[in-house]
């Protein structure tokens, strides 16, 4: 569980495949900076899944973490901690 002093953190671990992904990236990043203190982000997997959604994008989730992949590629896009 996320430290109630803590915000959410967003880790891109691959570069965006094109500019299209690369403003869902960006507006991922604002969503966050908005997020108030999240000590559960299992409330913040809907937002995630929301600006990407399946079949084209793969999204779990903990009460600690959300990660992201592109359903075609076993990497991560994603981590927020």
């Amino acid at each position: 569980m996320n430290h109630t002093t803590e915000l959410p953190q967003l880790s891109l671990e691959q570069p965006a495949r094109d500019d299209a992904e690369a403003a869902l990236l960006a507006q991922l990043a604002k969503l966050l900076t908005a997020a108030d203190l999240l000590p559960d982000l299992r409330d913040f997997a809907p937002q995630v899944r929301q600006l990407f959604p399946e079949p084209a994008y793969l999204v779990g989730c903990g009460s600690a973490h959300i990660w992201l992949h592109r359903a075609a590629d076993p990497n991560r896009l994603a981590f927020i901690r």
